[in-house]
């Protein structure tokens, strides 16, 4: 665990969220009726804030049920590994285009294609939708010839909750599913009772609004908790030390640790929920996708990966 320095303008930008930005977000009801303009509006601030890098590649993907883009980056040179990359939203936003700045960035810095899942959001259909839109992806990834040992799972938020549990869920049945996890301010428990504590101090997200995200689903698991024992991949993890989900961060960390995995969490004081969203805004992001790029060229790159 580690925490990083924090810039001047970063912490204006939390400054003027939380005074801001925080209370339309508290204010607006999430429903069926408000979901269809908050979703455009959300996808339109996406690609403000972190606008998809130029030379970057698009590729658009539709394989059977599977829906998602390929996205390489312009220093993207490598194809001997992939990254599957599950975007956020509390589980009833967001898109693979609306992320594309997100996966632009995170190609470049692994020289990585990134295949981006457009899963299925909620209230239109239920959690097991969006987890098996996941688990048909990954599935995409090892018909086109990667192994195991050469796919990296990372995601956001609801994204890393999905990525998290679709690993936990192949290591339960024996498989070690992906050479990496790389998650991003990730949920780990849909109750929100580790969520409480951060309550108040989220420049962003209250509890009552992701309360009412999460209350559209079904069947869904309620914690992530890995069997000690599992072959659980390595996994780097970056929160905001100050965010709503700081607390899940934290546990989900040791509970990777505790059931046998090698686990680096990094808090990052007085940053914004997901901040490598903010691309033009944060400093910090470029830091972190640096930082996010060391970790999965050398997990791919290590003797444990390559003799899965």
């Amino acid at each position: 665990m580690s925490a990083e320095p924090t810039s001047l303008r970063a912490r204006a930008l939390r400054q003027i969220s939380t005074h801001t930005v925080r209370p339309v977000v508290a204010a607006l009801p999430v429903n069926a009726h408000t979901l269809p303009a908050a979703r455009m509006v959300i996808d339109r601030v996406m690609r403000a804030v972190a606008p998809v890098l130029n030379g970057t590649a698009i590729e658009a993907v539709q394989e059977g049920p599977v829906r998602a883009e390929w996205v390489r980056g312009p220093r993207a040179t490598r194809d001997d590994a992939a990254i599957l990359y599950v975007h956020g939203g509390g589980f009833v936003a967001g898109s693979a285009r609306s992320y594309r700045g997100v996966t632009s960035r995170l190609s470049t810095a692994t020289r990585l294609p990134v295949l981006a899942v457009d899963y299925r959001l909620a209230p239109e259909n239920p959690y097991t939708a969006a987890a098996s839109d996941v688990s048909m992806a990954y599935r995409l990834l090892r018909e086109q010839g990667f192994a195991p040992d050469r796919i990296v799972i990372a995601g956001d938020s609801a994204g890393g909750y999905l990525a998290t549990d679709f690993v936990i869920g192949s290591a339960d049945r024996g498989r070690s599913g992906a050479a990496a996890l790389l998650l991003f301010s990730p949920m780990a428990d849909l109750a929100l009772d580790l969520a409480r504590g951060g309550d108040g101090r989220d420049a962003l997200l209250d509890l009552a609004t992701a309360h009412a995200a999460i209350a559209h689903l079904a069947d869904a698991p309620q914690q992530l908790r890995p069997r000690s024992g599992t072959p659980l991949p390595p996994t780097l993890i970056h929160a905001s030390r100050d965010e709503l989900f700081a607390a899940d961060a934290i546990a989900l960390a040791d509970r990777l640790s505790a059931a046998g995995a090698r686990c680096d969490l990094r808090l990052w004081p007085h940053q914004m929920h997901v901040f490598h969203t903010l691309a033009a805004l944060v400093p910090e992001s470029r830091t972190a996708y640096r930082a996010s790029g060391r970790f999965v060229i050398e997990a791919l790159e290590s003797p444990a990966a390559q003799a899965i």
